[in-house]
């Protein structure tokens, strides 16, 4: 026996030196964890049939039942009028017909509950049979209440009350035979979702980014595993410079295809000119950086929510400093092809050209093509544009806006907070999707603009919220403008879960996890006004994040299993279900999650070779 077990070995006969004194610590990864006692508490499992009040009435130093949340296994925790002589008086409430098992209320040193009931988790080394560990069982009057899945020879244990032991100082007596990995108590799981909450100041004036990402500071998109890569967003728009909520660390190397007047030659720098902001409030409603910090929420200066605060922007000025087009078609097809060669995952574009009309350019159409299928190291990119802002002042208004309406790129049109769509939003049978904005005046979109005045803020003060007069922002953005780099956004999201999905797989995602209105009529989606929906960034990733029950980011596990076994099965209560949706365990995409079908699917994918947890799935 090592010096350390001789040691142990010790602490634990002098621990239990007196008949059921109370262990004051147990067995953890490395060290023994120690252990307070509430004093003023106790918790008891009665028989089966026995009421409380059949029991605990005859006892004067019991004041009442208590509601314990942390409870396990049936106990319940009672509330004394003293503490004096503790031990003696669970060794007397131990005598009481009724009674089946007493613990103390334990505490961790820092106070938190840290409650057992009559389990032990006891892991035997492999080479121990059955037959040994059913014997050492027996000898100490303990049953077996399941073998683990996830560990051969590695089980729960039941205490009873025939072993003269409480659960920690059963559990620290297994932990130190010699067939044991470990054993420790089966303690309550005080455990609590960690929803990702933000503080953003001006997160209040942004419903229309809050409509689709979820339940904001509860179970939003945010709260999916794996969504930190740092995705690749061309921007192609009027420039781009950092920004408090957009820092130079999370900008890329641009390029100036438009310059500083139409006839000003190209260079490598993408800075908005004065007076203009409308790149950096696409590129912001993308990615601004997110306040997690509840202290850094009473700043002015935390600013706004996004869909993706991890991406990198890569700034492609299509605009003169002016906001005027370049005519020149060639440079718009090296913009394309700058953004897709630089490495950019997503290209978001709130522009399109003017004419409803305009023939196809077969130069600009081949660079888009191009990163459509050769970008993402031949996955694609996925091009996202809006639809355009001029239904209403053409003889022709069913017209999706080119280069939006080609076949390859994806067509965001712009609805209003009630989902209904906007008088200015074209649309057409080339429309893919729609996403909530803003005329500017009605409940306007909220995002970036250049720092201090040198922006289009300052001629819009007058307009933005009373006590909200921050030049660092726009608080009049909208149009399908602002539609699409929502989709932007959450397109990036999509490639960050998974960024095996190709451009056709991301265009899907997005069509089929999009939410219809029944104020649309009863028109199977595609809708000729609306697309496939609108957008939603949190169906959007639960569609392939089935099979990831523990939300670890890795789908169809065993740790996968062993959740969807604890809800079927429940061993405690209460019983935890998949974050930040139920439905991340819809393992064969049946509409209906945690069931034992789902069970099965993973077994038969993890054990047998069947297929993976359905992805995607949407049925929601």
């Amino acid at each position: 026996m090592s010096i350390k077990r001789i040691v142990v070995a010790t602490m634990l006969v002098l621990a239990l030196a007196t008949p059921n004194a109370s262990a004051e610590f147990w067995f953890g990864v490395n060290d023994t964890v120690s252990l307070s006692i509430d004093s003023l508490k106790v918790t008891v499992k009665l028989d089966d049939g026995i009421s409380a009040n059949e029991v605990l009435d005859p006892i004067n130093r019991i004041v009442a039942v208590v509601e314990d949340s942390n409870l396990i296994d049936g106990f319940i925790a009672c509330s004394l009028s003293t503490g004096a002589d503790y031990a003696a008086f669970l060794d007397s409430l131990d005598t009481l017909n009724g009674i089946n098992l007493v613990e103390p209320y334990y505490l961790t040193l820092d106070g938190f509950p840290e409650l057992v009931g009559d389990g032990m988790c006891v892991a035997f080394y492999e080479t121990v049979s059955y037959q040994q560990i059913d014997s050492i069982n027996a000898l100490y009057n303990v049953v077996i209440d399941r073998e683990r899945i996830g560990k051969a020879k590695s089980f729960t244990l039941k205490n009873t009350d025939s072993s003269g032991y409480r659960v920690v100082e059963l559990s620290n007596i297994y932990h130190n035979l010699p067939e044991t990995e470990y054993a420790h108590p089966d303690f309550s799981a005080a455990i609590v979702t960690n929803a990702y909450n933000l503080y953003d100041y001006y997160n209040q004036y942004q419903p229309h980014t809050k409509k689709v990402i979820g339940t904001f500071n509860s179970a939003s998109v945010w709260d999916f595993a794996g969504l930190t890569l740092p995705i690749k967003v061309a921007v192609l728009d009027d420039g781009l410079t950092s920004h408090e909520d957009l820092p130079a660390a999370r900008i890329l190397p641009g390029y100036d295809y438009a310059g500083t007047v139409p006839t000003s030659p190209p260079d490598n720098n993408p800075t908005p000119g004065t007076g203009r902001a409308h790149g950096m409030a696409t590129s912001g409603i993308i990615g601004s950086s997110h306040t997690t910090d509840a202290a850094g929420g009473l700043l002015t200066s935390s600013g706004l929510i996004s869909l993706d605060p991890n991406v990198r922007i890569i700034p492609v000025k299509i605009f003169t400093d002016a906001g005027f087009g370049n005519n020149d078609l060639s440079r718009l097809t090296d913009a394309v092809d700058f953004a897709w060669t630089q490495g950019a995952d997503v290209l978001s574009n709130s522009w399109g050209f003017t004419n409803p009309n305009v023939a196809d350019r077969p130069d600009l159409n081949a660079a888009i093509s191009r990163a459509t299928v050769q970008g993402r190291g031949g996955k694609g990119c996925p091009v996202i544009f809006s639809s355009g802002n001029t239904s209403s002042t053409f003889p022709n208004p069913a017209i999706v806006r080119y280069p939006a309406r080609l076949s390859f790129c994806f067509a965001v049109g712009a609805i209003q907070m009630n989902d209904i769509r906007w008088g200015y939003s074209c649309y057409g049978p080339q429309l893919d999707i729609v996403a909530p904005s803003s005329d500017g005046a009605i409940v306007p979109v909220w995002s970036l603009d250049q720092m201090l005045t040198l922006g289009v803020n300052p001629n819009l003060i007058s307009s933005c919220p009373p006590g909200s007069n921050d030049v660092d922002y726009y608080c009049q953005f909208g149009g399908t403008s602002a539609a699409c780099p929502v989709v932007a956004g959450i397109a990036a999201l999509l490639i960050s879960k998974d960024s095996g999905l190709s451009k056709d797989q991301i265009y899907t995602i997005l069509d089929s996890s999009a939410v219809t209105s029944l104020d649309w009529g009863t028109i199977t989606p595609p809708h000729l006004q609306y697309g496939w929906g609108r957008v939603d960034a949190f169906r959007a990733i639960l569609s392939i994040s089935r099979g990831d029950l523990n939300n670890d980011g890795t789908i169809g596990n065993i740790l996968d299993l062993t959740f969807i076994v604890d809800i079927i099965f429940p061993q405690s209560y209460p019983v935890i279900y998949p974050f930040p949706s139920t439905l991340m365990a819809d393992c064969n995409c049946d509409g209906t999650p945690y069931n034992i079908l789902d069970l099965t699917h993973l077994i038969d994918y993890i054990y047998r070779g069947g297929p993976p947890p359905v992805n995607p799935c949407f049925k929601f």
